[in-house]
């Protein structure tokens, strides 16, 4: 009987509910390729990702911000499983070959998510309410609310920046199937698996950044914060620094 009672249990258990997800972007595609410009920008496409992750401000790969920005360029096909490399999808709206390579890397960059593609298809000439893909991504992705809402506006932001989107909010009317431009975009399902090989042990948005004060790099303001504040702790914060620090005028020595 204990056996049986311990079968129940095991199958009639809910799925824990996770604050983050490596199935959908936490980040729309906007953000995605502004990361991509500036890897290809700055050559790091070769780079080891400290060095990438250090030359964009954060102190490692796993910095939360840094972290759902390249797991978003992921998903949506624009880095490869692994590494800085950009891949032909990528490079297809960076350097377009032909008029319609850019918005065909846009279009197979959303349409190349199962879960953004189903939407598209069965929300068409209607306007998107983030509130109800909120709550679809939270029933079929076992995710918190909180992660469920930042996950359906990156899926509206991100159909905002293709042009998906009429002038009234409603999405555009068109065809589907999303096809690769290029032969190096490996599925959507060996992605999630590298992705989650790799993913940090835990994910916090307490983060930690850095500024240097002068261009010989001696000077440093270091802020360890939660990546998100309500105006109210950002004010007292602003206010709370005015205080603690002294502020000296330009060209005045130290009394």
């Amino acid at each position: 009987m204990s056996d049986t009672s311990s079968q129940k249990k095991t199958s009639s258990s809910k799925p824990e509910i996770k604050d983050y997800t490596l199935k959908l972007p936490m980040f729309d595609l906007g953000e995605a390729v502004v990361l991509v410009t500036e890897i290809h920008e700055k050559a790091l496409e070769t780079a080891a990702m400290p060095a990438v992750a250090a030359s964009f401000g954060y102190a490692s790969p796993s910095s939360t911000p840094f972290y759902r920005r390249v797991v978003a360029a992921r998903l949506f096909g624009l880095l490869a499983a692994e590494g800085a490399a950009l891949t032909h999808r990528a490079m297809d709206y960076l350097k377009p070959e032909t008029d319609e390579a850019k918005d065909h890397s846009l279009r197979s960059a959303i349409l190349g998510i199962q879960a953004f593609d189903d939407l598209v298809q069965v929300n068409q000439g209607k306007r998107l309410n983030p509130e109800i893909i909120g709550n679809g991504f939270m029933r079929k992705f076992a995710i918190s609310q909180p992660a469920a809402a930042i996950c359906a506006k990156a899926f509206i932001g991100s159909l905002k920046f293709a042009g998906f989107l009429e002038d009234d909010g409603s999405l555009k009317r068109f065809s589907s199937t999303a096809t690769p431009s290029g032969n190096d975009e490996q599925p959507v399902e060996d992605t999630n698996k590298k992705l989650s090989a790799g993913v940090p042990e835990m994910f916090t948005d307490q983060e930690e950044h850095h500024l240097f004060l002068d261009k010989e790099k001696t000077r440093k303001f270091t802020i360890n914060s939660p990546l998100f504040l309500s105006r109210a702790e950002y004010d007292r914060i602003c206010k709370w620094i005015k205080v603690a620090l002294i502020v000296e005028d330009d060209g005045k020595e130290n009394p």
